[in-house]
């Protein structure tokens, strides 16, 4: 049986597919997202200057070299986390701060809101 005969002994002309599709590598960096010590690069931005703040600004102390270390240490690692979950966790965030928290039913879309009549009706 020959492959090019479509595996039939008889000499009959069948074709046979040959698939001519190949991989692609794609770079890993096309890929994963961009994150500074495994945090948002906004969120990590904020708390490097909230710690620069502290130290800096209200004072060299042992408190507040204290709440510094407690900000990089468990802050930083929640954000490492919710990264891990959502690499675009706080842009979600603030695009989710312009939607209403109710939204009135309508027929279509672009329909005004319909004038609700009063439930006492007024005196003629």
């Amino acid at each position: 049986m020959r492959p090019d005969k479509g595996g039939l002994g008889n000499g009959s002309a069948v074709e046979t597919r040959v698939d001519h599709r190949s991989a692609h590598a794609i770079h890993t960096s096309l890929i994963r997202p961009v994150l500074l010590a495994g945090a948002e690069p906004a969120v990590v931005i904020v708390e490097t200057c909230v710690v620069f703040a502290l130290l800096f600004v209200v004072g060299i102390h042992l408190v507040t070299i204290a709440i510094a270390l407690f900000w990089l240490t468990v802050v930083h690692s929640v954000m490492v986390w919710v990264a891990k979950q959502e690499p675009q966790m706080t842009a979600l965030y603030v695009r989710s701060l312009s939607a209403r928290d109710f939204y009135a039913p309508h027929a279509r879309a672009h329909v005004p809101t319909p004038t609700s009549r009063p439930a006492i009706p007024a005196l003629r």
